[in-house]
């Protein structure tokens, strides 16, 4: 079955997992010292004792993309948290070249473990849609 009835106590887990998240978001926003727990001693805690049981040889996250993807996410929230946090990074134009450079990094992760995953299957398609969206919104094909 496609969709399946959820039920009421599910529906509020959800919202208490959401809201505790974005509360611990907001704390994280308004305070370097939560913000330095959340993203550095929170993900040090995980990696030694829960990644290595979570995340073994047969399970489908221990990839290098799982553990790629993980940490430079993380270095973007550590990077966008130093932006934040420190008056001098935020006038070097040189450290405002971060979140554009961490984008990419994460955009060419996904990339490189498309090709590895699914080969050239796809690409073709990717090329075709691309050159009919760029002549739709020419008018080539507004009749």
């Amino acid at each position: 079955m496609l969709f399946q009835n959820i039920a009421r106590i599910d529906w509020l887990v959800w919202i208490g997992v959401v809201a505790a998240l974005m509360l611990l978001n907001e704390a994280a926003r308004a305070n370097k010292w939560v913000a330095l727990l959340l993203f550095v001693g929170l993900p040090i805690i995980l990696t030694i004792f829960v990644w290595p049981t979570t995340a073994g040889p047969d399970s489908s996250t221990g990839t290098w993309f799982h553990w790629v993807k993980v940490y430079s996410a993380l270095a973007g929230c550590l990077g966008f948290m130093a932006l934040r946090f420190s008056p001098k990074l935020q006038h070097n134009k040189w450290a405002l070249i971060f979140p554009p450079a961490i984008l990419a990094f994460n955009i060419m992760e996904a990339v490189i473990r498309d090709f590895q995953v699914a080969g050239l299957h796809g690409l073709v398609d990717g090329v075709v849609e691309w050159w009919r969206l760029e002549h739709h919104e020419r008018g080539c094909w507004d009749h």
